[in-house]
């Protein structure tokens, strides 16, 4: 098994949370949530969760899929091993055979940081997993500390609640501060649970009101 499949066993038996067979097989649902933007998120997030904006960085967040592909492993080579390892929990030398299922929409949303020059500086995933949501960012050293991973983040979560999800968790190392400080800064309630050095933090979002649409079943690594 590899080190990155291991991280996310530790993680599902930390939250010790059911999980519906058929959903893993079929068509998996959220709950039934409102379409609130989180705390901290902007007008642009709000009224177009899916559109392009500016950074104060001077940096573009847009959606990314497939045809980024290459931009992605760019940026992957322009990253530390540190990095790399804090994101995927395992060999650095495979990070790149992961993205194939991390850009595809069948698996989930993402988004890129697209820096002034055009190249990729980070990635933001919501990757669907049964009935439960999964968020994950990696953002390229020189990028870090500029609000990258929080802008991400909150554009993440304001699609999870659009796509009527009941919470979201971020799996990371308990040391990884800059994610453990993004999830506090959606402003939402969380739970933290801590096995093996493995930090599970699931941000709950808001109460049920509408129902949520049906999404296809998740599979393969994140």
């Amino acid at each position: 098994m590899a080190p990155s499949d291991a991280f996310h066993r530790i993680a599902r038996r930390t939250r010790r949370r059911p999980h519906d067979p058929a959903s893993r097989h079929g068509a998996g649902l959220c709950g039934r949530y409102a379409t609130i933007a989180p705390a901290g998120a902007s007008a642009a997030l709000r009224h177009r969760p899916s559109q392009e904006f500016r950074l104060p960085s001077g940096a573009v967040l847009r959606p990314a899929g497939p045809q980024d592909a290459g931009a992605a492993r760019a940026m992957h080579g322009r990253c530390s091993p540190e990095t790399l390892a804090r994101r995927y929990h395992g060999p650095v030398g495979e990070a790149d055979r992961y993205l194939a299922h991390l850009l595809s929409p069948r698996f989930g949303h993402t988004v890129a940081v697209q820096a002034p020059g055009g190249e990729l500086v980070a990635l933001g995933h919501l990757l669907w997993d049964g009935e439960e949501t999964e968020v994950a960012l990696l953002v390229e050293d020189a990028w870090q500390r500029r609000g990258l991973g929080a802008a991400m983040l909150n554009h993440l979560v304001a699609l999870a609640e659009r796509e009527g999800c009941e919470s979201v968790y971020a799996v990371t190392q308990a040391s990884n501060a800059g994610m453990i400080s993004a999830m506090l800064g959606t402003g939402l309630p969380l739970e933290r649970q801590l096995a093996a050095g493995t930090l599970v933090l699931t941000a709950r979002l808001v109460p049920p009101a509408v129902p949520s649409r049906a999404r296809p079943a998740s599979g393969g690594r994140r």
